[in-house]
């Protein structure tokens, strides 16, 4: 008779135990994700120039920091080297003021990274390309 109550004393707390480790192994994990550790960008765009192919992928970081990681495959008859960095204006949708132009990396041909801090939060354009000829990609910032 004791054993019988010792082992239900030791079983049932050991059975409770396996219930909350089997229920955390199965239930979905969350999709949220820490600021600062985001790995999928916020906005992207891939557009095709008159003088070859521009992509750019926007990571928000949060507390108003960006990242924006830009590539440029130039056509074989372009007058544009890859070595050549984009221009790059970012600037508020709803404001009507001047947007800036952040400074770039260059990483490898055709490849240059900017990063920084936003003066607010909002929603935000990106511009980016070569002289009249670019491509744009809103994305928004809290």
């Amino acid at each position: 008779m004791i054993a019988k109550i010792t082992s239900a004393l030791i079983g049932i707390p050991l059975l409770a135990l396996l219930a909350v480790l089997a229920w955390g192994g199965l239930r979905s994990p969350t999709s949220q994700t820490a600021p600062g550790n985001q790995s999928q960008p916020a906005a992207t765009l891939s557009e095709q120039l008159s003088e070859g192919l521009i992509e750019a992928q926007v990571y928000v970081l949060g507390d108003l920091s960006y990242r924006i990681d830009i590539q440029f495959s130039p056509e074989a008859t372009s007058t544009i080297p890859a070595s050549m960095p984009p221009d790059v204006i970012m600037a508020m949708v709803s404001m009507h003021m001047d947007g800036f132009d952040p400074p770039l990396e260059l990483l490898g041909a055709g490849m240059w990274r900017t990063q920084g801090k936003l003066p607010m939060a909002g929603d935000w354009i990106l511009n980016v390309g070569y002289g009249d000829d670019f491509a744009e990609a809103t994305f928004n910032v809290e």
